[in-house]
């Protein structure tokens, strides 16, 4: 059971992949997003915006229809636990 247990471990620790994020400059964004997809040859969308933070495209890549997706997830905040003041008489 043990073995099983440590071969699981190694084979998630060896899927797992590192992510790196580098910063865009500010004001930059809209041009970083329109490269990304220029460089997937993302082309001829029609839209729907599924809700306030959500954007989904029909397009075509490659004589392909495909499906895009642009969604706007908060980011998690970090839990700074309250510390009450009590008082007793």
């Amino acid at each position: 059971m043990k073995y099983l247990f440590v071969l699981f471990l190694l084979i998630s620790v060896v899927n797992s992949k590192p992510r790196l994020y580098t910063r865009i400059p500010q004001y930059l964004v809209d041009d970083r997003v329109s490269n990304f997809l220029n460089q997937n040859r993302i082309t001829n969308c029609f839209e729907f915006s599924e809700s306030e933070t959500n954007l989904l495209l029909k397009c075509w890549r490659d004589n392909k229809l495909t499906d895009v997706s642009i969604d706007i997830n908060p980011g998690k905040r970090r839990y700074r636990p309250v510390y009450g003041l009590s008082v007793s008489v």
